[in-house]
């Protein structure tokens, strides 16, 4: 339970640079009460200030602190939750925000959101809302919960039972449906692009195939083609082959021709030349009588002899010269035929090279045909790749449908859930269980001001309204006290089940200006009955301008402006 002990501020409002102090504990009923201006709602805008960091009515930040001293504004609130006794310090130029607990800084090192955040959490157990619903109730603006339009009194009934959420769930359900049905659409999309280009793939791997074809049809073309020109080069170098044998052959025998021409050829220089002295010494003979070196006459029968006997030697010799002759030029024949039977052969040898060239050439092209041709058919090629990217294509497709129908599922399950979160679904089978403890409560909380009917209220919050003797009534048939007393148990019944739904228990219940408007003269006057008769443990603050309700209450708060500064006195009631 949240005892809330003291509250105090300085230079909040229309408060100076002295601390107002409100003891919260000390008494169980309390009236504030002051004229317009005066500051009695200040302690309900220092309480809230200090707790959440903002005031309950309306008021922007920096117009809190005091306009005449313009510094220093401070906060401070002190409750104990167990044994544990927290302050909560905040405070404007300077900022401050502090929290301790049992006299010692209370996780300081968060940034003030945070800490913000872990007191609501993890200390108070509420939030602002929370906290207007359970301790504070109503304000100058309260319309009672029966003079709501049925919708706004939905709303309260769900906020108190914390069963919002449900109406936000929804709203993020509707986002998620949203959201789930464009995912549907793109996967349907997908689903048709994915169809889409495994057609396509099997078309193009089927036109791929074709050409596929065609092309190792070219190319055994083109084998084949290269195989008959290397058969015809193969039987051309056989053909050459052939005739260079013979061709080696002839050679052979003609191999001593080149020795035999050089000595004849020799030979018949040395004829030439034995011709030639023996036509010399003929002539010699035959024009000299006398012998040139001795001047002897040289006798005619030895120049008639040595002139017969070269005649016979000349014949001799020119005969042997010509037959010489005659050999010669068959051996340069022979040579002639030799060298035409070398340059042929030199010729058909570079013909066989080149024929073989051609044939390595066309090996060559062939083995490469060959190697495309299994490229083409093999596994590894192009083929593959495609016949790979079409397995992605059929995952990709297995894929998109898996999560298709997985989205699918999930509308399924969403539109499962949006009619359990429609205000006819979860939402009204909880309110269904609350409403007999809620109509219960509510009677209560009646009997205990002495008013005794059969008030319900049904699962719209339309009430049903019964007397003793079965007559039925409506809200507006009842007088201005007997209203305020149907709004004050209504408003103890949230209390309650805020406090029980939110597990959230404390001692400070302010009602501001509730009644000011809606109690008449008897009205007034039972109030303090009404209070007094509240639960134990429960300190109950009044905030009211009729100063017709001095008295009636345990003790009095009455703000007044002294200096243009808001300041409090305090009275008690006279008991007997």
């Amino acid at each position: 339970m949240i005892v809330f002990e003291k509250i105090r501020w300085k230079n909040f409002l229309s408060t100076g640079n002295v601390f107002t102090e409100v003891d919260l504990t000390s008494h169980q009923t309390n009236l504030i009460i002051g004229t317009n201006g005066a500051g009695k709602s200040t302690v309900l805008d220092a309480l809230t200030f200090a707790l959440f960091g903002k005031p309950f009515r309306k008021i922007n930040k920096p117009m809190l602190v005091n306009s005449i001293n313009e510094k220093d504004c401070v906060t401070e609130v002190e409750f104990t939750i167990g044994k544990n006794e927290y302050k909560i310090v905040r405070g404007i130029k300077p900022n401050k925000f502090i929290i301790e607990c049992n006299g010692q800084d209370w996780n300081q090192e968060a940034s003030v959101v945070d800490q913000q955040k872990l007191l609501e959490q993890n200390v108070l157990k509420m939030n602002y809302k929370s906290f207007t619903q359970i301790v504070v109730l109503g304000s100058s603006t309260f319309v009672p919960f029966m003079r709501l339009p049925v919708a706004a009194r939905r709303e309260i009934i769900e906020d108190i039972l914390d069963i919002q959420i449900f109406s936000v769930m929804n709203t993020l359900l509707k986002d998620k449906v949203r959201d789930n049905n464009t995912e549907i659409k793109d996967l349907e999309y997908q689903l048709k692009l994915s169809t889409d280009k495994i057609e396509l793939q099997k078309n193009y791997m089927l036109e791929l195939e074709k050409k596929t074809k065609s092309e190792i049809e070219k190319k055994e073309a083109i084998i084949e083609t290269l195989r008959q020109d290397k058969a015809a080069a193969l039987k051309n170098v056989a053909d050459q082959t052939v005739v260079l044998t013979d061709y080696n052959t002839e050679l052979k025998t003609l191999a001593d021709n080149k020795k035999k021409l050089k000595q004849l050829n020799t030979f018949r220089v040395k004829i030439q030349q034995k011709i030639n002295a023996c036509k010399k010494e003929t002539e010699f003979f035959i024009n000299n009588h006398v012998c040139p070196t001795c001047t002897q006459e040289i006798g005619q029968d030895f120049r008639d002899q040595k002139i017969n006997e070269g005649d016979t030697e000349l014949l001799t010799l020119e005969k042997g010269f010509g037959d010489l002759e005659k050999s010669i030029e068959q051996e340069e024949q022979r040579e002639s035929r030799f060298m035409k039977l070398s340059e042929k052969i030199v010729e058909i040898n570079s013909t066989i090279n080149q024929l073989n060239y051609e044939i390595t050439s066309v090996d060559q092209q062939i083995s490469s045909r060959q190697a495309e041709i299994e490229d083409l058919n093999s596994p590894t090629s192009s083929k593959k790749a495609e016949f790979e990217k079409l397995t992605a294509y059929v995952d990709e497709k297995k894929s998109i449908k898996d999560l298709f129908i997985a989205s699918r599922k999930d509308k399924d399950t969403l539109s499962v859930a949006g009619e359990l979160l429609k205000d006819s679904g979860i939402k009204s089978r909880i309110i269904r269980q609350y409403l007999p403890a809620m109509n219960k409560l509510i009677g209560d909380y009646l009997r205990r001001m002495d008013f005794y009917v059969n008030f319900t209220l049904d699962e719209n919050f339309e009430e049903t309204i019964k007397s003793r003797f079965r007559d039925v009534f409506s809200y507006e048939s009842f007088s201005e006290g007997e209203k305020a007393r149907i709004d004050l148990a209504l408003l103890l019944t949230w209390r309650s089940v805020a406090k029980l739904k939110n597990s959230v228990d404390t001692n400070l219940l302010i009602l501001d200006e509730i009644f000011d408007g809606s109690l008449d003269q008897n009205g007034s006057s039972e109030l303090g009955w009404i209070l007094r008769n509240f639960d134990e443990g429960t300190n109950v603050f009044v905030i009211s301008h009729k100063e017709s309700l001095e008295g009636k209450f345990d003790r009095t708060l009455k703000f007044e402006k002294v200096k243009n500064y808001s300041v409090v006195n305090l009275s008690l009631a006279e008991t007997d």
